[in-house]
């Protein structure tokens, strides 16, 4: 079995919102959407950038087990082939930590955790790991895939 692919995530909330599904704004970005839901029992935090009706970049954060009791959330970001190269996996996976930031700080959430698991060959998702969330990843293998990755971990401050 595969790593978890955030694109099909991309994927399918692309094809939703050509059905109709309501996205709600953030805060500060115009372009920015969100979508809060629960996945398996897990809240799942979405922002997309949207333009013109087509998802061009998203990020999750789905809620997992806390870490040393602080809330952590797992995250995965993905462009669709035809928009990569143009910096907006790091430009959303950043929009996304603030806005998510800002919202729990709101609920009286002080800090947090983000944790990226990544496979050790997809190169340009490390790159932004490496950018946004932590410099110093941490040697894993994927609990769902069996594959040799890194985690990076991040504690986020409200």
């Amino acid at each position: 079995m595969a790593m978890t692919d955030p694109l099909q995530a991309l994927v399918s909330l692309q094809a939703e919102i050509r059905k109709g599904m309501l996205t709600h704004p953030t805060e500060k970005y115009p372009s920015v959407r969100v979508v809060l839901d629960t996945k398996n029992g897990h809240v799942r935090y979405t922002f997309a950038r949207i333009e013109h009706g087509r998802v061009k970049a998203l990020a999750m954060f789905v809620s997992v087990d806390q870490i040393d009791g602080i809330r952590c959330f797992q995250v995965g970001y993905a462009v669709p082939e035809a928009y990569r190269g143009k910096g907006w996996a790091i430009e959303i996976l950043e929009q996304g930590l603030e806005e998510l930031s800002n919202g729990l700080s709101q609920h009286g959430v002080k800090k947090f955790y983000v944790e990226a698991v990544i496979g050790t060959s997809n190169l340009a998702s490390i790159g932004v790991a490496k950018r946004v969330l932590s410099m110093t990843p941490v040697s894993t293998t994927d609990s769902f895939s069996g594959e040799p990755a890194f985690a990076f971990t991040r504690l986020v401050e409200c």
